[in-house]
């Protein structure tokens, strides 16, 4: 059983750290693509003026984390179950 159970949750948890600093590098280069720039005491994208931009996560980019996650866990699942096995 332990076999079994330990490559599916390192899988899981090497995807949402994954997942993590995708979203974190995305919405940092969505920031500086719109002229803003990362106040990093507070994680608020700051415009020229001083006004915070919101920035959204659209339903594509949720559809790609999804994949991510996914792919991730399957393929670093599968590695831990290949080096058990030896």
């Amino acid at each position: 059983m332990k076999n079994n159970l330990l490559p599916s949750l390192v899988g899981v948890i090497v995807s949402l750290i994954t997942v993590w600093w995708l979203h974190g590098f995305l919405l940092v280069d969505r920031c500086l693509d719109s002229g803003g720039a990362i106040n990093h005491k507070t994680n608020l994208c700051m415009g020229e003026n001083g006004q915070v931009i919101e920035l959204a996560t659209s339903s594509g980019v949720l559809a790609i984390y999804c994949i991510v996650i996914m792919t991730v866990s399957l393929v670093s699942g599968s590695l831990i179950r290949k080096l058990l096995k030896r």
